[in-house]
């Protein structure tokens, strides 16, 4: 048990943005998986905000401010007594008319010291510091959409036993994603299909609200293709014509055969096995084949890239 007097946080917890002061109770380093803060809020700003990160509630204790959803242009009276729950990441203003206090729920936890940043969004937990499943996120299944490069499939039988697996236990994983700040959307990197049963059975999305759990990976477009093929191999069947597109786009984008092998799990004979069965010439571009494919000479074989 811990009892902890805001006025005795140290000056660490104490966080001065534009239009005030964001007192911080609990922070990641406490491990109750959320942040609370105590945020005192000056008037005469309007402070545009849109936690692309994290979700949030707020409960005013004090004062009197304006809450305006940036989308609509709706407007809702901040008073006491008053919460604001911003569960969708939405993009919204915030004026204060006095000085004005609020406690606010983060989730996941904040690090410590963050402030907004251009877009009005904290950074994300995860820094690299730690997995990606320590930062799970609850985005809506709107701002979400599959990629054309997952090869794994799934029958329909057991597309149906996902669906009351998921409606009976909830979900249980979250689904593998990476931003596309540009766009704002999370494209799916691995569990398309607990994706889509978010997305196609009425039951489960009312229930979740259309909010789907995911983590982010921070990852360029071969690495996506690599983490896919990784996260799905040991499930399911693959689509030899899909795994054949998915390596020739590779090897357009300067990528050896080592590379291939080492990051998406195939030997020097899968490889080759599948460049003879799709017969596409491209894959087989400055390749020397005077030395065997085992495995005692792979480094000699290939090319790192």
């Amino acid at each position: 048990m811990r009892v902890i007097n805001t006025d005795n946080l140290p000056a660490g917890r104490r966080v001065r943005y534009k239009s005030g002061v964001s007192n911080r109770i609990l922070l990641a380093e406490d491990k109750m998986g959320y942040t609370l803060t105590k945020t005192v809020v000056e008037p005469g700003v309007r402070m545009f905000q849109q936690y692309k990160h994290h979700i949030e509630s707020c409960y005013c204790v004090s004062g009197s401010a304006m809450l305006t959803n940036a989308k609509t242009g709706e407007e809702f009276p901040i008073t006491p007594d008053v919460t604001y729950v911003l569960e969708a990441n939405d993009p919204h203003y915030f004026e204060a008319y006095e000085t004005t206090v609020l406690i606010c729920v983060f989730n996941p936890p904040l690090k410590g010291q963050e402030t907004h940043d251009d877009s009005g969004s904290y950074e994300p937990l995860n820094d690299g510091w730690d997995s990606p499943v320590y930062d799970v996120r609850r985005v809506p299944i709107a701002k979400v959409t599959a990629n054309d490069y997952n090869p794994n499939s799934v029958a329909p039988p057991e597309m149906a036993l996902l669906e009351t697996s998921i409606w009976e236990d909830g979900y249980t994983q979250p689904v593998v994603v990476v931003h596309d700040t540009e766009n704002d959307e999370y494209v799916v990197v691995d569990g398309f299909h607990r994706y889509c049963i978010l997305r196609d059975s009425a039951r489960i999305h009312e229930r979740e609200a259309g909010m789907l759990p995911v983590v982010v990976l921070k990852k360029e477009m071969h690495d996506r293709m690599a983490s896919t093929i990784r996260h799905n191999r040991a499930r399911g069947s693959h689509n030899i014509e899909l795994m054949s597109t998915i390596v020739s786009e590779l090897v357009e984008m300067g990528k050896g055969d080592r590379w291939i092998c080492q990051h998406i799990g195939m030997s020097p004979d899968e490889l080759l096995r599948l460049k003879q069965i799709t017969g596409v010439a491209a894959l087989f571009d400055n390749q020397d084949f005077s030395k065997s494919w085992d495995a005692e000479n792979f480094d000699e074989v290939f090319d790192e890239v």
